[in-house]
């Protein structure tokens, strides 16, 4: 099994939902209104200075069905520089 962790800008949540979606990925966890620092997107605060926030989505499936869901988010990254998203692919060991 693998975790996908996918953080995003809120803005562009239907994007990452389509992906998901088209890659037969329905269960998750969503982490709303996350707040932080990015490379190439600056900060989301939520503040008057730094406003916006992040969301996250953590994916956890079987190892198949990441790589398509992947290269998706490469090209949302691609098309979407401006507005900040990244994905973390780790493993994971069931336990119950």
């Amino acid at each position: 099994m693998k975790a996908l962790l996918i953080v995003y800008n809120a803005a562009i949540e239907s994007r990452i939902t389509s992906c998901m979606e088209e890659c037969g990925l329905s269960s998750y966890t969503k982490f709303p209104a996350i707040h932080g620092v990015g490379e190439s997107a600056g900060p989301r605060l939520d503040t008057y200075i730094w406003p916006g926030t992040n969301n996250a989505f953590l994916i956890i499936e079987e190892a198949e069905k990441m790589p398509k869901m992947l290269e998706k988010i490469k090209e949302l990254k691609k098309e979407q520089s401006h507005q900040g998203v990244k994905a973390f692919l780790f493993p994971v060991d069931k336990i119950i």
